[in-house]
C-alpha cells in the first residue's frame, strides 16, 4: 500500500468483527477496531434507528448525522451486510506526482476507506463519495495523483463476500492531526452517510 508504514499496510489485511443492528432500513452498528464478536451483537451504545439516507451531489458528500458519526478505530456495518471503516491513516509528504497540497506546503493525509460486501448481491461502489476534513470543519483538498495511487473512490463492484479499499490522499497540515474526520457516503436511497474521526500519527 503506497506509502503506508507496515503496521498499517498490515492492518489492512485484518478483518474486524463487527455487530448488527435490524430495522426497516440498513443502518450502521458499531464494533471497535481490530476485535469483537463475528455477528449479532453491538458494542454498547451502538446507533438508534437510521433515517432515510441524505441526499448527495455527484461530488458532495451528504451531511452525516451525529448518531453515524464514529471514530477511526470503530468498524461500522449496516444491517443489510454492507461494512465499512478507515482500515489506516498516516500524514506524509506529497509526492512529485501529486497534485492538490499546495496550500499545506505538501504536508497531506492518506487513508485506506475499506469495504466489505458480506450480503449476496454484489454492491456498486463506484458511486460511494469519500470526502475529509479537519480541526473546525475546514474541508480538506483531495489530492489528485497522476500514477492513480492515489485514487478519489472505488471502482466497479464488489462481489459478495468480496472487499474493496480506496486509497485516497487529502491536503490536511500537520498542525491539524489532532482531528482528522473521513466522510463515507455510499451515495444511494438505502445507506446513510457515515464518518470516522480521530487523530492521525505521522510516519
Amino acid at each position: 500500500m503506497r506509502r503506508l508504514p507496515g503496521a498499517l499496510a498490515g492492518l489492512l489485511l485484518v478483518l474486524a468483527g463487527c455487530g448488527v443492528q435490524s430495522a426497516n432500513q440498513p443502518q450502521p452498528g458499531v464494533t471497535p477496531g481490530g476485535s469483537g464478536p463475528e455477528t449479532g451483537a453491538v458494542a454498547s451504545g451502538a446507533n438508534s434507528a437510521a433515517s432515510q439516507a441524505p441526499e448527495a451531489t455527484a461530488a458532495t458528500p451528504g451531511e452525516v448525522a451525529e448518531e453515524q458519526q464514529f471514530t477511526l478505530d470503530d468498524v461500522a456495518e449496516f444491517d443489510d451486510g454492507l461494512m465499512i471503516e478507515v482500515a489506516g491513516t498516516v500524514a506524509d509528504r506529497a509526492s512529485k506526482t501529486d497534485r492538490g497540497a499546495e496550500a499545506t506546503n505538501g504536508q497531506i493525509v492518506i487513508a485506506s476507506i475499506r469495504i466489505e460486501n458480506k450480503s449476496k448481491k454484489p454492491y456498486d461502489a463506484e458511486n460511494v463519495l469519500i470526502a475529509a476534513k479537519y480541526g473546525e470543519d475546514k474541508d480538506a483538498q483531495i489530492i489528485i495523483d497522476k500514477t492513480d495511487e492515489l485514487q478519489s473512490g472505488f471502482n466497479g463492484k464488489i462481489k459478495p463476500k468480496d472487499e474493496g479499499i480506496a486509497t485516497v490522499g487529502f491536503a490536511v497540515p500537520w498542525k491539524e492531526l489532532k482531528k482528522v474526520t473521513i466522510i463515507v457516503d455510499p451515495n444511494d436511497d438505502v445507506h446513510e452517510a457515515i464518518s470516522f474521526s480521530g487523530r492521525v500519527h505521522r510516519e
